[in-house]
């Protein structure tokens, strides 16, 4: 009996943890779309209750390995690529003060590709991904130089679905 719990148990936890991802993901409405959803024919050309999805990947420092969160991450938005032809994803690396800034540059680089990879892995063709990388420019904390801020080691993957 106790087996049984476990397998159903088992076959849940997928399910959990995409709908613990989903409420991680901040959704946005840009202006000029809100305005036009108050059309009638605008409302009906989008999928329903995604204009965009913002996620990120938070990394170790000086690593650009995806641990289980982010590789949790990255199914995700591969299934919402795969089930929305107009989607577009966009991959910016992003790193702290710790460091020289042409090394943090780098490290960036290596971080957004090694989610553009994950992603294009598992399917999401690479002509819907725009990949760049900031190094220290743009933190999300800002800090001192050589404050190793876990805020700042970040991927940032927005989904964006675009009007049919």
């Amino acid at each position: 009996m106790m087996d049984g719990l476990r397998r159903h148990l088992r076959g849940l936890a997928p399910i959990l943890a995409i709908g613990l991802l989903a409420s991680c993901a901040q959704e946005t409405v840009p202006p000029t779309q809100a305005a036009a959803s108050l059309a009638p024919q605008a409302a009906t050309s989008m999928t329903p209750h995604l204009a965009s999805a913002w996620y990120q990947v938070l990394f170790n420092t000086n690593s650009s390995a995806i641990d289980e969160r982010g590789r949790m991450i990255v199914r995700t938005v591969a299934y919402v690529v795969a089930n929305d032809g107009t989607t577009r994803v966009t991959v910016i690396g992003k790193t702290d003060r710790v460091g020289a800034p042409p090394a943090n540059l780098a490290l960036t680089q290596r971080r957004a590709e090694a989610i553009r990879d994950a992603l294009v892995n598992i399917g999401v063709p690479a002509a819907r991904i725009d990949t760049s990388w900031l190094g220290e420019g743009k933190p999300e904390v800002t800090t001192a130089d050589d404050v190793a801020e876990p805020r700042n080691r970040v991927v940032d993957v927005t989904v964006v679905q675009a009007p049919r």
